[in-house]
């Protein structure tokens, strides 16, 4: 043997085999002192705001379960807890307060460990993790895998202790560890979605972005300022920060340095871009986290992350993914739950979805590794899908016969229109974001062709039902851009008429004036007459809606040449309308009548515009009030309301709802002359009831007059 020994001791005797003599060895340790109580948290949270239920939820699951350990075999394991949710939701926070809980409860140690933007290799190394935690030397650490973990279990066995794993990737090398330790609790965070872990008995709770009450109270708690909750400024900056902490936190600490930063200005330094990649490096864990977790998807699943970060689209369904991959909508949906399930994409509805603006511009950082000739296809593919369905709904809602200069008829001509008109608007709706982003990307491109169709298409049906007055206006002004560097006159001529339209309804008459004479320059040098009759049209309305009625009825004299030139009857009838409401407008009662006869006569032959028909009766049915004919004003007045509620239903569109107000609200002094008090004042109800629901003031104005 060796004159050698390891180890600490006192009072050693060394012997050995001398000739007859055998000599024994004794060691007698040090005397040493228990280990002290493991203990590392970090700081414990100040800006935690609601989760209370999420609190709520985790002292129930570790009641309950120590609860059942209590009544069972000593054999069971510790409980296992996930909090689960996209990067930026909170999780690390709340793991942290409630670790500052609970902490005491776990008389045997409790251990912090946080592995953001640290790949682990296996179960052995988070044992080996916790082994130092726990007072463990280096040396003593087992040098296999097997025996690190067994180490860990009999480390534990039977005590009662709690240990946080934060940030990790792969969280289920967690459950090899299988702690015997009943009294023993497990928590990680995970980017994962809690469905990962419910059939490997963990108790898991998904994160969602905080309400937006909360959200402002965090904003105002970071800003130190007064922040009104129904400034509209400060709901838009809660909205670009998505509702998540980190960003709140991020976005709210800079309003709080530059002291003149408003609401308004932190949105739209925001809204930039490269100004949100600022808060991704100001972050590292969360980029860091985002980096792990796609290294660690698939390659499908990583080609659709990149291309989601390369379109300008903010939501998506199964289908437009199917489009966008050129693949079935199974499939489709098949990739979108997994990303889903790595809380990388979020589910905002039933198969519709949407990146966080976070998990975004890291997607679009990582756009970059594609094939640009792939990107190109796959972008090629995603707007053909929405020309060819802007297109589709824009037939089912608007007069398949109107004048289109732009439009996508070669896509839709051999198939069959998927929409009612109800599902076209609500459609419409739905995409009326992505249609505007396709439309900017699309003129940012040059692809003035994507532009013009989906202006004069989709956007223009929208706008006609459902208004959107300033995102409209700069989509229409794209549109003429891209007319004129095409030197397309006529659909050039097409958008300055629609833009004029939008200008008058917001009542910026001196612009749509001047755009209106252009439109009319415009479509003269074409030498389209139809567009050219439209342009005098809609001149002639700015006027009539000014209450100018001496050239308005000039301008509509000359549409109304034009439509008759051509042969377009309902064009005719149309204009027909306006003449006897500037006609009117100017005391001459009788002209106006006349042209009403003849609009609806003309009307006769096309069933399916009811909405114009029922235009005309109530246009007639105001003439006749102002004739002091009140009982024929009634008649007619009554068959419009009878026309319009004929074809409402719980999905019709908001613009017959409106419609439908003013028959009634035009009622009411007729019936007051006719002496009908009670039905007169149901009339206005129903008038300032529609008007409520559609966001009007007319309806204060109503009210105020039924006193």
């Amino acid at each position: 043997m060796t004159n050698e020994y390891h180890g600490d001791a006192q009072h050693v005797v060394q012997a050995a085999r001398v000739e007859s003599f055998e000599q024994h060895l004794h060691f007698h340790r040090a005397e040493t002192k228990p280990p002290e109580r493991p203990m590392s948290i970090p700081a414990e949270p100040t800006l935690l705001v609601d989760r209370e239920y999420e609190h709520h939820t985790l002292h129930r699951v570790l009641e309950r379960s120590s609860a059942a350990n209590g009544s069972s075999d000593s054999g069971s394991g510790a409980v296992l807890i996930a909090l689960c949710g996209l990067s930026g939701i909170g999780k690390s926070t709340l793991a942290r307060s409630f670790a500052w809980q609970v902490h005491e409860r776990f008389e045997d140690g409790f251990c912090y460990t946080d592995w953001h933007g640290h790949p682990v290799s296996g179960s052995a190394e988070l044992a080996r993790s916790c082994l130092r935690k726990l007072g463990t030397a280096e040396r003593e650490l087992p040098s296999t895998d097997q025996d690190a973990l067994q180490l860990l279990r009999d480390r534990t066995r039977g005590r009662r202790m709690g240990f946080v794993f934060d940030g990790l990737v792969h969280p289920r090398q967690l459950l090899k560890l299988r702690l015997a330790a009943p009294e023993s609790m497990i928590l990680f965070t995970s980017q994962h979605g809690a469905a990962e872990f419910s059939s490997d008995g963990v108790s898991s709770i998904d994160l969602e972005p905080l309400s937006r009450d909360h959200a402002i109270e965090l904003l105002t708690r970071i800003t130190d300022t007064d922040l009104a909750g129904t400034d509209p400024d400060v709901e838009r900056l809660v909205e670009r920060c998505g509702h998540t902490p980190l960003a709140l936190e991020f976005v709210g600490r800079k309003i709080r340095r530059l002291k003149h930063w408003t609401p308004r200005r932190a949105a739209e330094w925001l809204a930039d871009p490269a100004h949100g990649r600022e808060m991704l490096l100001d972050n590292p864990e969360v980029r860091d986290t985002l980096e792990l977790a796609v290294t660690d998807l698939p390659a499908e699943q990583a080609e659709l992350y990149r291309l989601l970060g390369a379109i300008p689209c903010r939501t998506f369904d199964t289908a437009t993914i199917a489009a966008l991959l050129d693949t079935d909508s199974t499939h489709a949906a098949d990739l979108l739950y997994e990303l889903h399930a790595a809380n990388l994409v979020r589910e905002s509805e039933p198969e519709r979805f949407h990146l966080h603006d976070l998990v975004r511009l890291h997607a679009s950082e990582h756009a970059g590794a594609l094939d640009p000739r792939d990107t190109e296809r796959a972008h090629r593919r995603l707007v053909t899908r929405y020309r060819r369905m802007g297109a589709h709904a824009d037939r089912a809602v608007m007069e398949p016969s109107r004048l289109r200069v732009a439009g996508d008829e070669h896509l839709v001509a051999s198939e069959g229109n998927p929409f009612t008109k109800p599902a076209a608007l609500r459609w419409l709706e739905t995409e009326f974001a992505n249609i505007l982003a396709l439309v900017h990307h699309a003129s940012r491109r040059g692809d003035h062709e994507t532009v013009l169709a989906l202006c004069d298409g989709a956007l223009w049906t929208l706008h006609n039902h459902h208004k959107h007055y300033e995102e409209t206006l700069r989509a229409f002004e794209l549109a003429i851009d891209a007319a004129d560097r095409r030197d397309d006159r006529s659909a050039g001529a097409r958008m300055r008429i629609l833009r004029t339209r939008v200008l008058m309804e917001c009542h910026r008459f001196a612009e749509a004036h001047a755009q209106a004479l252009e439109a009319r320059e415009t479509a003269a040098s074409t030498g389209h007459r139809q567009v050219l009759a439209a342009a005098y049209e809609f001149h002639g309305r700015v006027y009539l809606e000014q209450e100018r009625y001496a050239p308005a009825v000039g301008l509509f004299r000359s549409a109304w040449e034009i439509s008759e030139r051509l042969g377009k009857p309902r064009g005719m009838a149309l204009v027909e309308h306006f003449l006897a409401q500037a006609h009117s407008g100017l005391g001459e009662q009788e002209k106006a009548l006349e042209f009403l006869e003849t609009a609806a006569a003309r009307l006769a032959d096309f069933p399916n515009d009811w909405r114009t028909s029922a235009k005309v009766k109530l246009t007639t049915g105001v003439v006749r009030q102002r004739m002091g004919l009140h009982r024929q004003a009634v008649e007619q007045l009554e068959r419009a309301v009878a026309e319009l509620s004929s074809h409402q239903s719980d999905e019709d569109d908001e613009k017959l709802l409106f419609e439908l107000a003013a028959p009634f609200e035009y009622l009411v002094p007729s019936l007051r002359e006719l002496g009908e008090p009670d039905r007169a004042e149901k009339c206005l109800r129903e008038a300032v009831a529609i008007y409520e629901r559609a966001g009007s003031p007319k309806a204060e104005r109503l009210r105020a007059g039924t006193a």
